[in-house]
């Protein structure tokens, strides 16, 4: 995989890469374990995701981290937050999977995407979409869900090239799409 090409549209230091030592024992496969200390994740990105950052270097379990006694919640790798504080983590019962666990329902989970790969793409793309439409409608447009249909049908079917099963009804990523037409007709 040419992670150059990936990692074009953002800044070195936006990324936060783990040590490839530390990824060994956590039970990734090897693509999430090339990805994670090759191209990293940004610590903090639209839409109000966080990842792990330089004060949580290590991978650990929703299990260890929220303490929720269920066994299950060993096998996922809490990589980051979303806006409501809900641990995004990897699957590894599951491939690998991208999921987001709703810490007010239990810790039920929603996919996100099939991979880290994948979630990187989508956060290229909406970092893309989020820029563009700053770039044409003024510096207030995002948070102000002021946005074209065009601006926002190009951040779906780009979305949809890189991995449509992420866009199916009650993903994580179909909600957020939900989510800006719900604001911008709210605006």
């Amino acid at each position: 995989m040419d992670y150059k090409e990936l990692m074009k549209d953002w800044k070195s230091e936006d990324l936060f890469r783990f040590d490839v030592h530390d990824l060994t024992s956590k039970g990734l496969n090897q693509e999430t374990t090339d990805f994670l200390s090759n191209v990293g994740l940004p610590t903090s990105v639209a839409p109000y995701l966080s990842f792990v950052g330089d004060l949580e270097k290590e991978l650990r379990s929703v299990f260890d981290t929220y303490e929720t006694g269920e066994v299950g919640h060993k096998y996922f790798l809490s990589i980051g937050t979303d806006g409501a504080g809900n641990p995004i983590c990897i699957d590894i019962k599951n491939d690998c999977q991208v999921v987001v666990l709703n810490h007010e329902e239990d810790f039920s989970s929603t996919f996100m995407n099939s991979s880290v790969v994948e979630l990187f793409q989508f956060l290229t793309l909406y970092k893309s979409f989020v820029e563009d439409v700053i770039g044409v409608n003024g510096e207030d447009a995002f948070l102000d869900a002021n946005f074209t249909d065009k601006q926002y049908e190009e951040l779906k079917k780009g979305m949809e090239v890189v991995e449509d099963k992420a866009l199916r009804p009650n993903t994580s990523w179909a909600q957020e799409l939900k989510l800006l037409l719900v604001n911008r007709e709210n605006f």
